[in-house]
C-alpha cells in the first residue's frame, strides 16, 4: 500500500492530505492485526499502561471492536511518524539508507539477545538490513540509483513495525534515529514559525543540508552522521532504560551544538 502510494504520487503528484490518509490507513492495518503500543517503560515506577481508555466502534458477530485511545493513537503518531522522518533525510545520497541499515542492524541485534529472544523479528530485520545494503552499494555518493518516497516511507513504516513487534523499544530506535527524528521535528517547526506548510514546503534547513552548506562534502556530512548514528546505537544496547533517558538528552544536545556550529 506504501509503495504504490507513492508511486502513483510519482505519476500523478498526490496531495499532502492524500498521501497522510493512505499512511494512515497502512498504519490502521497494522493496528487491526493487534500490533501496537501497550506499554511504556517509566523508570521511576511501574510501567505505564496505555490500554486503559477504550473508545468502541462496531460490533460483529457478538464481538466489540475498540479503538484503544492513547495506545492505537501513540502508534499512529510514532509508525506515521517514523515514514516521514526516513523520507525527510532521503535528501543527500546514501544518508537514508545508511541510517536505516544502521537501525535495522540494531534491531536485529536486539530481536535476538536473551532479553528479547524473537527470531523472527530478528530474521525480517537482518533480511530487511540487507536488501537495504545491497542498495546502498549504489545509492552511496555518487548515487547511481534512487529510493525515492516509495523505498524512504516503506523503510520508515518497516523501522515503525518492527519497533513494535519487538516489545515497544521506542527508547532504543529513537537513540539510533535520534538525528533525523529531532532533525525532522526542529525543520517543522521552523517552517510553522515562517508561515508555511511544514509538509509541501522544500527548504534546506535540514541538518544534512546545513552541512553541505558550511562546505563539507556529501560524503563527508553522510559519513558524519553515520557515526553519530552507530554511537548511539550501541549506547542503545548496552543501556538500563534510565541511561537510554539520559542518552536521549545527551543526543539532543549534541544536535542543538551542532545545528548552532
Amino acid at each position: 500500500l506504501i509503495a504504490s502510494t507513492m508511486f502513483l504520487d510519482d505519476i500523478y503528484g498526490l496531495k499532502v492530505w492524500q498521501k497522510l490518509f493512505l499512511q494512515l490507513i497502512a498504519v490502521l492495518i497494522l493496528i487491526s492485526a493487534g500490533i501496537g503500543i501497550n506499554t511504556l517503560t517509566n523508570p521511576f515506577g511501574e510501567a505505564i499502561n496505555l490500554n486503559s481508555v477504550y473508545v468502541p466502534l462496531f460490533s460483529y458477530k457478538g464481538i466489540v471492536y475498540n479503538f484503544s485511545l492513547w495506545s492505537d493513537l501513540l502508534t499512529i503518531i510514532w509508525v506515521m511518524g517514523m515514514m516521514n522522518t526516513i523520507n525527510f533525510i532521503d535528501g543527500v545520497d546514501g544518508l537514508a539508507g545508511g541510517v536505516s541499515f544502521i537501525a535495522l542492524i540494531t534491531l536485529f541485534l536486539l530481536s535476538i539477545s536473551l532479553a528479547v529472544s524473537q527470531p523472527a523479528t530478528a530474521m525480517i530485520a537482518i533480511i530487511l538490513a540487507g536488501s537495504t545494503l545491497g542498495f546502498l552499494i549504489w545509492n552511496y555518493t555518487p548515487a547511481k540509483i534512487f529510493m525515492g518516497d516509495s523505498g524512504s516511507m516503506f523503510l520508515g513504516f518497516m523501522l515503525g513495525a518492527l519497533t513494535l513487534i519487538s516489545g515497544g523499544k521506542l527508547a532504543t530506535v529513537f537513540l539510533v534515529l535520534g538525528f533525523p527524528i529531532i532533525d525532522g521535528i526542529a525543520v517543522v517547526i521552523g517552517r510553522i514559525k515562517r508561515g508555511q506548510n511544514p509538509f509541501t514546503t522544500p527548504d534546506k534547513t535540514h541538518l544534512h543540508h546545513r552541512f553541505l552548506k558550511a562546505g563539507y562534502t556529501p560524503r563527508q556530512s553522510v559519513l558524519f552522521i553515520y557515526v553519530i548514528s552507530i554511537i548511539f546505537s550501541w549506547v542503545a544496547l548496552r543501556s538500563t532504560t534510565e541511561n537510554k533517558i539520559i542518552a536521549a538528552v545527551l543526543l539532543i544536545i549534541v544536535l542543538f551544538l551542532l545545528t548552532i556550529f
